[in-house]
């Protein structure tokens, strides 16, 4: 009787047991479904799913004859998945010096606890070859673009260069980033049978980047960067800036700044390589500004060409100040001014013109304010109101002295000579186009304002040609044949550790306009600080001849 009763009681506790077991697993399962659903997921993934979110392929930019300056390609990036890494010294060793990072790096990016950590983003082709054949466990490869520039050196402050997520940093390729850059793309990892990470198919509906166009012209930008070179090895200047642009639509041909850099390597030089000094830089015009303080004497009235001036012998006071010329000179007449560089002559015209008048065209000549170039970090320059000017600043600003303007600027402003007085707004991209050739934006020329009449043009074209005389101060700008306007600058630099401006740092300019009678393209060639033939006539005007010279 009693066994019959065990049993049955030790079947209703096994009976209990099994269901109190079935009830905390059905239990478990319902929280780890239900309420911690979410987590458990993303744990998951995490382990069999990795989402890489990779730089889109950006936009080619091309010169104005189609040409490609700067275009993606294909190349592989390294990573590594940690967990699968048994010798994280031994690999950081073996990859050291082949990807170029420091092993205490590797080493500590390996003995993270994740899945995915990128090792070297855009291998070289020999790279990845050497680091395949080491047939290392935990590592592998994947495709993305890599921004590549053909033309290395040239035209690079202007161009730009891009990040290592191909993200615009500097010049045209931050400028038109919005155009250049497509959504970024994404690829979704999954483990295959011995842990490694595969790539699934993704069906992403990504816009296509644009294409932009310039206005560069690769042969000109090419010839001006050999002879702005050429010239500042002779001079032994610290560096240069040279301009060629259409006067009558403000297209640029051609814009250089040197010391230059490879954007291929871009983070193997300084910063101040990748500035785009025509824009960013500021210089005093030295005896450039003659050519717009003569134009707006005449354009008032207050000078006709036929009057002469005395020129005291190469010594006039103003004030405390004796302005000197570099040559004694008498009785001048205006043109003579011009083509000799005359201090002393250019002050006696700015003095019958007033500071008031002679700011007034400073301005409508562009000084002072951005070209509003489609470029960034463009500077306005500085020029100080005229209430402000003593009589020695209207002496000192008549042969450009006390006030700083960029390169581009003071191109533009010889441009609005060369084609009839009308100042034109520079521009480096012509178009922008989709990937089927659809033109989807276009620039057109864009005058900002009339700055003088056609006749007080033709007159002051007429003098620079003077100026490009056997006698002129720009005589090594001749090109045989041709004629050609031009005005030469020279000046001194301020020293802020001397307080005052130096004696022997100058900047050396010419600009020089051709065909002087039918202008096709203004050249602006700036030489800062060259060692020896520092004057605008000696260092800038035969850079300008041979760029002329191959322009014709």
């Amino acid at each position: 009787m009693k066994q019959r009763e065990f049993f049955p009681k030790r079947a209703h506790f096994l009976t209990s047991l099994i269901l109190a077991a079935l009830f905390a697993i059905g239990w478990k399962a319902g929280e780890v479904q239900i309420v911690h659903r979410d987590q458990y997921l993303a744990l998951a993934h995490k382990q069999y799913f990795y989402k890489v979110t990779l730089p889109p392929r950006r936009g080619i930019i091309y010169d104005r004859k189609g040409k490609e300056l700067a275009v993606s390609v294909r190349t592989h990036s390294l990573y590594a998945n940690p967990r699968q890494i048994r010798d994280r010294r031994k690999v950081a060793r073996l990859l050291a010096p082949r990807i170029g990072r420091p092993r205490s790096e590797i080493e500590k990016l390996l003995g993270t606890p994740r899945y995915f950590v990128w090792l070297k983003r855009k291998l070289t082709p020999s790279q990845k070859k050497e680091i395949e054949a080491l047939r290392i466990k935990g590592i592998g490869f994947l495709p993305e673009n890599r921004r590549f520039y053909p033309y290395r050196e040239l035209a690079a402050p202007l161009i730009g260069f891009v990040g290592t997520d191909s993200q615009g940093l500097e010049g045209l390729e931050r400028t038109y980033e919005p155009w250049l850059r497509a959504a970024p793309k994404t690829l979704i990892l999954d483990k295959d049978a011995l842990g490694n990470w595969i790539s699934l198919p993704t069906f992403q509906e990504r816009p296509s980047p644009y294409d932009i166009h310039l206005t560069i012209d690769v042969n000109v930008q090419y010839m001006l960067e050999k002879e702005l070179k050429r010239g500042i090895i002779k001079t032994g200047a610290k560096g240069g800036v040279g301009i060629v642009v259409d006067p009558w639509k403000g297209e640029i041909l051609a814009m250089a700044t040197l010391p230059s850099f490879n954007p291929n390597l871009f983070q193997n030089y300084p910063r101040s390589r990748w500035r785009n000094r025509a824009v960013c830089d500021l210089f005093e015009p030295g005896s450039l500004i003659k050519a717009f303080l003569i134009a707006a004497a005449i354009e008032e009235g207050l000078v006709r060409e036929r009057d002469i001036f005395f020129c005291e012998r190469g010594r006039y006071r103003v004030g405390d100040v004796i302005i000197h010329d570099a040559k004694p000179h008498g009785w001048l007449d205006i043109r003579r001014i011009i083509q000799y560089s005359s201090n002393i002559g250019a002050v006696k015209i700015g003095e019958i013109l007033g500071p008031y008048k002679y700011y007034r065209y400073l301005r409508r000549f562009g000084l002072g304010e951005k070209t509003g170039i489609d470029l960034i970090g463009e500077e306005e320059g500085i020029l100080r109101p005229a209430r402000k000017w003593t009589r020695i600043d209207l002496a000192t600003l008549c042969f450009g002295q006390g006030l700083s303007a960029t390169p581009l600027q003071l191109a533009m402003a010889f441009s609005a000579i060369a084609n009839g007085g009308k100042l034109m707004r520079p521009y480096v991209v012509r178009s922008i186009t989709d990937r089927q050739g659809r033109v989807v934006k276009e620039r057109r020329p864009r005058g900002r304002r009339r700055v003088i009449g056609e006749a007080t043009s033709k007159a002051i074209l007429s003098f620079m040609k003077s100026v490009v005389s056997a006698k002129g101060t720009g005589r090594e700008a001749r090109v045989m044949g041709y004629a050609i306007a031009g005005k030469t600058g020279t000046a001194q630099k301020y020293d802020p550790a001397l307080g005052r401006y130096s004696d022997e740092q100058f900047v050396a300019s010419f600009v020089g306009v051709l065909p002087a009678d039918d202008p096709k393209a203004v050249v602006l060639i700036m030489l800062d600080e060259p060692s020896n033939h520092a004057h605008g006539g000696t260092a800038a005007a035969p850079v300008f001849r041979r760029v002329a010279e191959g322009l014709i």
